[in-house]
């Protein structure tokens, strides 16, 4: 009896009590093929579970891949062009150095090679035929050459400013519109004691009114009457520059007044030591007069 389990169940309607009779090594058995059948149930709809998000995740991947590729690709066609801008660019800012004296970037120094040690050998990944380690230092290279070319261009500005500055300190345009030269600087018979004496400047013959305008920047150091000059103004351009114009009928500015090359400071007149109304022009480097047609555009030229 011990061998066999015995199960009793009752049958509807009092029908009476019946039994069964299985022996253990068959219940047994049953008992574990059933356990098995559900190990193995829960098993295959796990799996199938994890078959169905790995699909789903080969999926998205495969999509993510392709993405990727297009946009490797795009990111080439855009440093092929990069750096076609920047040869272009390589040949504009030396043409930039020249202008400002400066040597050119030769172009092994354009190639902004790396010096010190080998670099760190890195695993290359390849996506549509492209290597992403050739991009990468395609990138590095088009960096280093952009602070190069931003270096430079902060060193030609610079010359440029300094360069800049000295020119708007030079006296370079006429001091009037119209009018005609009636004296030259140097020797020549004096009008009013008829003797050889020296011009320090140039005489411009103009109608009184005419307006006189700065040969270049600087500050207005006198603005006065003074002695046979009659009304005159001097204006220190910095560098060893000075300038006079004398024989004014108006005075414009005041002295301490900042200027620019063009501006208006006074009016052609016939005041002090003067034979007619005109302009006497001076130009000073260093406390030494130079002629002052050195410092003068042409006749037909004329500041804007």
């Amino acid at each position: 009896m011990d061998n066999y389990f015995t199960f009793l169940y009752v049958r509807r309607g009092n029908a009476g009590v019946r039994s069964i009779r299985i022996h253990r090594i068959l219940a047994l058995s049953l008992a574990v093929v059933f356990l098995a059948l559900f190990v193995s149930t829960i098993s295959l709809i796990v799996r199938y579970g994890g078959y169905t998000r790995d699909a789903g995740r080969v999926a998205s991947l495969e999509r993510e891949n392709q993405d990727l590729k297009e946009r490797i690709s795009g990111f080439q066609y855009k440093i092929d062009e990069l750096e076609r801008r920047m040869a272009v660019n390589f040949d504009q800012q030396n043409r930039a150095r020249l202008l400002a004296s400066l040597e050119p970037i030769t172009p092994d120094v354009w190639d902004v090679g790396i010096g010190g040690p080998e670099p760190v050998d890195r695993s290359d990944i390849r996506i549509a035929g492209l290597s992403v380690v050739d991009i990468e230092e395609e990138l590095d290279k088009l960096v280093r050459q952009s602070q190069l070319q931003l270096d430079s261009y902060n060193e030609v500005v610079d010359i440029l400013e300094k360069q800049k500055e000295i020119r708007d300190a030079t006296p370079s345009i006429r001091p009037l519109r119209g009018g005609y030269l009636s004296s030259r600087f140097g020797r020549r018979m004096d009008p009013f004691t008829g003797r050889i004496s020296y011009h320090r400047g140039i005489d411009y013959h103009a109608r009184t009114g005419t307006p006189i305008m700065s040969t270049a920047d600087g500050m207005v150091t006198m603005a006065k009457k003074r002695g046979n000059f009659g009304l005159a103004i001097e204006v220190n351009h910095g560098n060893g520059f000075k300038t006079r114009y004398a024989h004014l009928s108006k005075m414009l500015v005041k002295r301490g007044q900042r200027i620019k090359r063009g501006d208006i400071i006074g009016l052609v007149g016939n005041t002090g030591l003067s034979t007619g109304s005109h302009l006497h022009y001076e130009v000073i480097f260093r406390k030494v007069h130079r002629n002052p047609l050195q410092y003068v555009l042409p006749e037909d030229v004329y500041y804007d």
